[in-house]
C-alpha cells in the first residue's frame, strides 16, 4: 500500500470511529431524557390454543350426580397434565349453580 491509500483507510477508520462514537452518545442522550415515570410494558396478548377439550352438563336423572364428579375429575386431571387446550363446559339452565361454579 502507498502513503495515499494508507491515510485513506486511515480517514475511513476515523470517520467509523466518530459515527459509532456519536451513536452510542445518542443513545445515552435520549436514554436520560425519558421521563421519571415510564408507562409500563403492554399486557401479554391473550394465550391461544389449538384444541379445546368440551362437554355439555345438563340434568336428566338419577345419575345426575355422577356425571358431575367425572366431569370435574376430567377437567382437574386436564388442568393436572397442563394441557395446551382450553378447557369448556357447557351446561344447561337447571344445573346447580353451586356445581357450575364448582368447575
Amino acid at each position: 500500500m502507498g502513503q495515499k491509500e494508507n491515510k485513506i483507510v486511515g480517514f475511513m477508520g476515523l470517520l467509523l470511529l466518530l459515527v459509532l462514537t456519536a451513536k452510542y452518545e445518542t443513545t445515552l442522550v435520549s436514554g436520560e431524557e425519558e421521563p421519571a415515570q415510564a408507562s409500563p410494558p403492554p399486557p401479554p396478548p391473550p394465550q391461544k390454543h389449538k384444541n379445546a377439550y368440551a362437554t355439555m352438563m345438563y340434568m336428566r336423572g338419577t345419575r345426575d350426580y355422577e356425571f358431575f364428579v367425572a366431569i370435574r375429575v376430567m377437567l382437574r386431571s386436564l388442568a393436572g397434565l397442563h394441557v395446551d387446550a382450553d378447557r369448556v363446559v357447557i351446561a344447561s339452565k337447571d344445573v346447580p349453580v353451586s356445581w357450575v361454579q364448582a368447575l
